[in-house]
């Protein structure tokens, strides 16, 4: 009988950590980081956009990271959709990548940018009623890091 009470609690602790969004091993959408970028940030995904990488939960809401090169029109029309100023010190915490979720070529560094400008921005879009998202900007070089939560 103890043999049967401890297996309960092995049974859910099993099928949380499967859960999507339940802090599993690493993230749980199936959608690849262009499906991503065009359900939350531009679709189609323009040309002066380029090596686009993420990982993220689309489930229930959405918890995305993606990283990408832009031209600077193009990083200026982003932000020209409702961005913000905002300092790194105060978003510094949500470009924190989860245990699992590192699977950036080079490493997700957004910290490592000497000169960044930062962005927030409350948002709707297709996938969400409710969200926020945050952008870190390297515009010597070009690259974009985004971070997003839908609810």
């Amino acid at each position: 009988m103890t043999a049967g009470r401890a297996a309960i609690p092995v049974f859910m602790a099993a099928f949380l950590a499967s859960a999507p969004g339940c802090g599993g091993p690493g993230p749980t959408s199936a959608n690849t980081p262009r499906e991503m970028f065009e359900a939350v940030l531009m679709s189609p995904v323009v040309g002066g956009v380029s090596d686009l990488q993420g990982a993220g939960d689309t489930w229930q809401g959405y918890s995305l990271y993606l990283r990408f090169t832009a031209t600077r029109d193009c990083i200026d029309s982003l932000i020209a959709t409702g961005y913000r100023d905002v300092y790194w010190s105060d978003i510094e915490d949500e470009f924190d990548l989860p245990l699992g979720y590192d699977r950036f070529d080079p490493p997700w560094a957004p910290g490592s940018i000497y000169d960044k400008d930062c962005y927030i921005d409350e948002v709707e879009n297709s996938w969400t009623h409710s969200g926020t998202h945050w952008l870190v900007v390297d515009r010597e070089d070009g690259t974009v890091y985004f971070r997003g939560l839908g609810a």
